[in-house]
């Protein structure tokens, strides 16, 4: 399948480089526009506007050298990549991006979470499988790593 829009969940770690790595591959087979895109969570009981404004500033200047990498990686490549800062719970607002902006594939690292965490919670990428309304793609590197 050629894909047309390809999005990247990309919080700086190892296995989400490893993912956008192979997202800039793929892209540059199926001549697909490339999105990396970094999610922001606030606060969820933030006690004023100051509170959840900060917070967001906090998040830009987190999130913005990460973005940064995400788009070096990419020239580095040959790869233009457009990069998003959303907000809100990772999986919800990689889903609703892809929607909004007619994804067709989002790409993802597996998460390195305790296993614990991970039955309470449940991972990022397992939400994604099972919730979004594209392909999904968990990529896991050859080299191993946190699952």
């Amino acid at each position: 399948m050629a894909y047309r829009k390809i999005l990247v969940g990309y919080d700086g770690s190892a296995p989400a480089t490893a993912a956008l790595l192979h997202a800039v591959d793929l892209a540059a087979r199926c001549g697909a526009e490339l999105t990396a895109a970094a999610v922001a969570r606030l606060p969820e009981y933030a006690g004023t506007v100051d509170e959840v404004n900060g917070a967001m500033d906090d998040a830009r200047r987190h999130f913005q050298a990460i973005l940064e990498r995400a788009s070096e990686l990419g020239k580095e490549r040959g790869a233009a990549i457009k990069t998003e800062l959303l907000v809100g719970q990772p999986a919800d607002a990689l889903i609703r991006f892809a929607q909004q902006h007619g994804c067709d594939l989002i790409v993802v690292g597996p998460r390195g979470m305790s296993a614990l965490r991970r039955f309470l919670l449940g991972s990022v990428s397992a939400a994604l499988v099972r919730y979004a309304s594209c392909s999904v793609l968990v990529y896991r590197s050859p080299e191993g790593g946190p699952d």
